[in-house]
């Protein structure tokens, strides 16, 4: 992957990725290693990015998916196979040495390489961690009108899934989902926002106005911290959702021999500890030999000094998918209910 082959540097990948991802210190060193330009269009969202792509033809070379996605592209026929002897997962962590919504039965679809938790996130200096180590805090008169939310139904409703006992957290029967429903509706009293994006969560978090959010994450108390609001997130009794970030190649891709050699170095530990460190959004990283080389600060924050903790820590976690027993459209109309509190 150092040879920089004349073939090599006159060459261009096309890169479907998360907003931030394309940062030039992570793209910048991939260049300088391999001799291959990255191009990148970015996108916010995961419904965004199934938009992006299944409407694309010949396009990208390698797209960022969520977990949840893999499957259902997949079934799209839109996702090309991959060999696992092309990847050297040796360092990483067991739960993705071989996670399961990266498989399809013993096919490899999807190679992953970030994740984090879904949670709380609050404000260290009106909620307690002992406070926060419940769901329970989203129902008290303490934070009555300053609870706050992003517009993406999954994570939100992953969280009060497990905070009602759900092991897993989409996967319900009709009266656990009527359950959630409930729980759901009940939070609307305590709102401060329902925030369209990230950024405007995370304004009204820097102001005060919201001090807790469901489905929260570590990458709010990074980006909060380096502007000076004290915020913490936690994994509270009851569990958590994890986020998974992987890279798969689609059929149509334009240059496959391109993508291999991305994803080959995207799973290195040199790659990781980039991705880790980026500055629009902190995140833990399967390969635990990056852990050395992240921020001791970004670790800290991310409660994952090493690749220990961070096998710790998705233990603890249910990954995020779509629902199992009810459509999409059920928990969506769900949650569109919530929005306007009808």
């Amino acid at each position: 992957m150092s040879a920089h082959s004349p073939a090599m540097a006159a060459a261009t990948l096309d890169f479907l990725c998360w907003a931030g991802v394309d940062e030039p210190a992570l793209l910048e060193a991939f260049e300088n290693d391999t001799g291959i330009k990255v191009q990148c269009k970015t996108f916010v969202g995961g419904d965004s990015m199934y938009s992006l792509l299944t409407n694309s033809k010949r396009q990208y070379d390698v797209v960022m998916v969520g977990s949840e996605y893999i499957a259902k592209l997949y079934a799209d026929g839109r996702l090309a196979t991959l060999d696992p002897a092309d990847y050297d997962l040796s360092q990483y962590i067991p739960t993705f040495k071989r996670l399961p919504p990266c498989y399809v039965k013993d096919t490899m679809i999807a190679l992953p390489i970030e994740f984090g938790a879904n949670g709380l996130a609050y404000n260290t200096s009106v909620i307690s961690a002992s406070e926060a180590s419940s769901y329970a805090i989203l129902q008290s008169d303490k934070v009555k009108g300053k609870v706050g939310v992003w517009d993406r139904y999954l994570p939100i409703m992953g969280v009060l899934s497990k905070s009602l006992g759900n092991a897993a957290a989409y996967d319900i029967s009709d009266e656990q989902f009527m359950a959630l429903k409930k729980a759901l509706f009940g939070m609307r009293q305590q709102m401060s926002v329902i925030a369209p994006n990230f950024p405007v969560l995370i304004a009204s978090l820097a102001r005060g106005e919201t001090v807790v959010v469901p489905g929260g994450a570590a990458f709010f108390a990074t980006a909060l911290h380096r502007q000076g609001v004290p915020i913490d997130w936690i994994i509270p009794k009851e569990g958590g959702v994890m986020w998974v970030d992987s890279l798969v190649v689609p059929t149509d891709a334009p240059h496959p021999d391109l993508a291999k050699i991305f994803l080959q170095w995207m799973c290195s530990s040199k790659a990781q500890a980039l991705l880790a460190n980026k500055k629009a959004f902190s995140a833990s990283v399967p390969n635990a030999a990056a852990y050395s080389m992240i921020d001791p600060g970004v670790r800290k924050l991310l409660k994952t000094e090493n690749g220990e903790e961070a096998e710790a820590l998705a233990k603890k976690l249910a990954v995020r998918t779509f629902p199992v027993q009810q459509t999409e459209q059920i928990w969506q109309n769900a949650w569109e209910e919530f929005k306007t509190g009808k």
